[in-house]
């Protein structure tokens, strides 16, 4: 995700692009030959009146190390769910990571530990043609009996779970999904943040703490060497970081005239770098709380002075003049160029947004740049946009529908994928081993697994992260260092750990991630993508001088527009879904 760079050779989604619409995985007719059910009835749930469920877990593998201390999934040896064939039909996109999901090697896996076939009906296009078809398959009453890594928003499972089209899953946890109890029970908030506002729990949710994650967003490096060459430190306010790149323009490590000191790409929102040197900025919708009232970032004096900061740097020639245009490609042109990089840093989430990662070489290229620490702002204002809430919980990994006549079984079925061999299997493939005593993980503690390789190309081995996993921050940092061999793993995790986290924002500034109904949702919409638009454009004008942002009239102007497209109504809005998820 959405933002995870961990293990990117199989974590990336990239769709296949002009794939043909829905298409059976299996064979088969139509979307609901063979469907296991059209309705709940029968179904023995806990609360129902009906007898309690007897699920228990399999018994622990004594052969896994744990470190002192350790809250994760627990590797439990998987018993069958059923003992006769059962075949549910699930819609799932088509990804070329996964490759074919009947003959995917995690499929296979998880249906001879379950029991539970699965009749795959496989969604292309991109992620937008994906929810268009699926959108279109609902209102035609064309249903599976599940959905698996489709990407409901929350607004939309509410919809379609008031509907009766999707259902609560909650009314089965306790009784059928013990492993995801336990995870709710070392994630607290878990339960509040995949609720709707009807407290109902209408999918599956993945959670996975993420640390590096939680400050993507704000991360950017900046080339040692040339630090050493110029004869400065790693900058800790806006003033020496100006003062740095003006040195490496000066000094023109790069040659020819050719050195640009700082750089960026499209699809790396440039705002939270800097901004947070100026006031607490999250990224796009750039909402805020104080005092329990929703608020914007960028209608405030603070962002205007953000803005003039950066338009004094972009004047200079001190940020790269294909900031709001460039594409990955371009930017790891930059890094990777021959002879040497020419760019001296930039804003991306990791080294391999921007030069190629040689695990191998331990004078490789991108070993030269550190992550910038939280820079100090004139005003003494520090922070880190630290996710607390998003990146832990994501929902909508496994939706069940009205469809399934069996939804405990279903329901037992993704709780099997958050026993941790299966999370392995789900997002990294077969190729890993348990830690043996004394080797150590990312965060210097007992490890407790390794893979044989970070950047592993397989294809057809995994799920991507499509479905329902519990990765913890321990579990995630358990996984084994080899000190002869190091990758990008331990540097991400420790310059986070030491450059950004001491400078996180308190929690109770971040808005959590509201729910809206369906008139909210519409209205929302309609003034977020608008809003969008002109503070995105504007941000880029004052940036470049195409708007002055030292005139006191071009900034009066931008304030009058965006309250034009609908500030007041939109905080309105954010407000009433805000105090319903408190509630």
């Amino acid at each position: 995700m959405p933002n995870d760079h961990v293990r990117p050779g199989v974590s990336r989604r990239s769709l296949i692009a002009g794939a043909l619409g829905l298409t059976a995985a299996t064979a088969g007719g139509g979307l609901l030959s063979g469907c296991s059910g059209s309705s709940n009835a029968g179904t023995a749930a806990p609360g129902s009146g009906a007898a309690a469920p007897s699920v228990t877990l399999g018994p622990k593998l004594a052969t896994v190390q744990y470190p002192d201390g350790y809250v994760g999934p627990v590797a439990r040896t998987l018993k069958p769910i059923t003992t006769e064939k059962t075949t549910f039909k699930i819609v799932v996109k088509q990804d070329v990571t996964i490759g074919d999901w009947k003959t995917n090697a995690f499929t296979k896996w998880l249906e001879q530990k379950t029991g539970i076939h699965i009749e795959w009906m496989q969604v292309g296009g991109t992620d937008d043609d994906v929810m268009t078809k699926v959108n279109a398959m609902i209102a035609a009453g064309d249903i599976p009996d599940a959905f698996l890594g489709i990407a409901f928003t929350r607004s939309q499972l509410f919809l379609y779970g008031q509907q009766g089209l999707f259902t609560d899953v909650g009314q089965y946890i306790d009784g059928y999904a013990l492993n995801l109890q336990q995870a709710m029970k070392d994630y607290p908030d878990t339960r509040k943040l995949i609720q709707a506002p009807d407290k109902k729990i209408y999918s599956f949710p993945g959670i996975n703490d993420c640390y590096h994650c939680r400050a993507g967003r704000q991360r950017a490096f900046l080339n040692t060497a040339w630090l050493k060459q110029v004869g400065l430190a790693m900058p800790q306010t806006t003033d020496e970081f100006r003062e740095v790149l003006r040195a490496f323009k000066k000094a023109d490590p790069a040659g020819k005239g050719r050195t640009i000191p700082f750089a960026g790409y499209k699809d790396a929102p440039f705002e939270a770098f800097i901004m947070n040197s100026f006031l607490y900025t999250p990224v796009e919708p750039w909402l805020v709380l104080k005092d329990g009232k929703v608020d914007v970032t960028f209608d405030k004096d603070e962002w205007r002075e953000g803005l003039k900061y950066l338009n004094g740097m972009y004047r200079e020639g001190l940020i790269s003049r294909d900031l709001f245009t460039a594409d990955e490609d371009q930017l790891k042109r930059y890094g990777n160029a021959p002879g040497g990089p020419l760019i001296g840093g930039a804003r991306v989430n990791y080294w391999g947004n921007f030069v190629d990662i040689d695990q191998k070489d331990p004078n490789a290229r991108w070993r030269q740049y550190d992550v910038i620490p939280a820079l100090e702002g004139p005003n003494k204002v520090r922070y880190t946009a630290w996710d607390y809430l998003t990146v832990g919980v994501e929902v909508a990994h496994l939706v069940i529908t009205k469809k399934c006549a069996k939804p405990e079984q279903l329901v037992q079925w993704a709780d099997a994928q958050y026993e941790l061999e299966a999370i392995l299997r789900g997002y990294g493939g077969p190729a890993y081993s348990w830690a043996k005593k004394g080797e150590l993980g990312i965060n210097g503690k007992q490890a407790i697994y390794g893979f044989d390789a970070t950047w592993n190309s397989q294809k057809n081995i995994n799920w991507s992260q499509d479905n329902p996993m519990y990765r913890s921050q321990d579990f995630r940092l358990g996984e084994r260092v080899n000190p002869k061999d190091l990758t990008f793993e331990q540097p991400l995790y420790g310059q986070t750990k030491d450059k950004l986290f001491p400078y996180k924002q308190p929690q109770d500034l971040q808005f959590p991630p509201v729910t809206l109904d369906q008139d909210q949702a519409a209205q929302e919409a309609e003034i977020r993508t608008n809003l969008k638009g002109e503070v995105n454009g504007s941000f880029a004008k004052f940036m470049t001088g195409q708007l002055d942002p030292n005139d006191d009239g071009a900034w009066n102007d931008y304030k009058d527009r965006v309250a034009k497209i609908g500030v007041k109504p939109y905080l309105d809005l954010q407000q009433a879904a805000y105090e319903t998820y408190n509630s």
